[in-house]
């Protein structure tokens, strides 16, 4: 009899045990699926699934700020050294090789060309911009004595603009950097530096000049000034369009690049000062 109860009693526990883990599965499935319920649609399909795989954030909960473009003057903690190559007096039919080149070694350049050179060459000048380089003014003439003889920038200036619009019908592009010919210094007084400032153009002048007008027979001479002249961290180096130039051009580009300069291209929101008379307005 107490064998009987005994087995009774077993049974019983067992059955108990039983009831109470289906309780404890069932109210462990319950709290699943309400969690799941709410991080997923009724039909099984999360909010992402059904807009394609996108989740949708609200624009509105992020700040936008909207900052200028600036060139890091560090990189790998080391000072970040900068070259911009520029080229004066084309579009001319030394222009395409020099294109060709910078294509090669993947370079940008800045090309301050001549209003009369640019009527003749309009593909050329939009080739440039296209190619993403960018293109700036150098003039229409060259003349010096029409650009400062009168010792007024009127004459400068509406050469300027003239050649400006130029570039805008060739390009698109509304370009707003110049380089005076022969410089800005000594010709270019401080009232005649006001009414450039006025007129809403920048100037460039060079860092580095390559003298490649002394060089037309010995084009390593270009190379030779390139070499004692790389000094700053930032340096404009100045060449022109000319037979020279694209013969001495591809040991330029690898030189500076041997000395850990980075190529850049003008970019106009992140202009910076490079003129003779350190005129920050231009």
């Amino acid at each position: 009899m107490v064998r009987v109860d005994s087995r009774r009693n077993n049974r019983r526990k067992k059955w108990i045990l039983r009831i109470i883990l289906l309780a404890l599965l069932v109210g462990i499935g319950y709290g699943i699926y309400t969690v799941g319920k709410q991080l997923w649609g009724h039909d099984g399909m999360s909010t992402a699934s059904k807009q394609g795989q996108h989740v949708v954030t609200n624009v509105a909960a992020f700040d936008t700020v909207t900052k200028e473009k600036q060139s890091p003057t560090m990189y790998n903690g080391m000072k970040r050294k900068v070259a911009y190559l520029t080229f004066d007096d084309g579009p001319n039919t030394h222009t395409p090789e020099i294109l060709r080149i910078l294509k090669e070694h993947n370079v940008k350049g800045t090309f301050f060309m001549l209003g009369n050179s640019m009527q003749q060459h309009p593909d050329l000048v939009k080739q440039i911009a296209d190619e993403g380089h960018y293109p700036a003014l150098h003039s229409m003439t060259h003349d010096y004595t029409k650009l400062y003889k009168s010792g007024n920038a009127d004459n400068f200036i509406e050469e300027f603009n003239e050649a400006q619009q130029l570039v805008k019908d060739a390009t698109g592009v509304t370009t707003k950097l110049i380089r005076a010919p022969y410089g800005s210094a000594p010709q270019i007084k401080e009232p005649f530096r006001d009414d450039i400032a006025e007129s809403g153009f920048k100037m460039w002048d060079w860092t580095l000049d390559t003298l490649d007008w002394q060089y037309a027979r010995n084009p390593s001479g270009m190379l030779d000034e390139v070499k004692r002249g790389l000094k700053k961290d930032t340096e404009v180096i100045l060449m022109h369009d000319r037979k020279q130039t694209v013969q001495i051009l591809p040991e330029i580009i690898e030189y500076i690049s041997s000395q850990g300069y980075e190529f850049e291209v003008y970019d106009p929101n992140a202009h910076f000062v490079v003129n003779f008379h350190h005129d920050e307005r231009l």
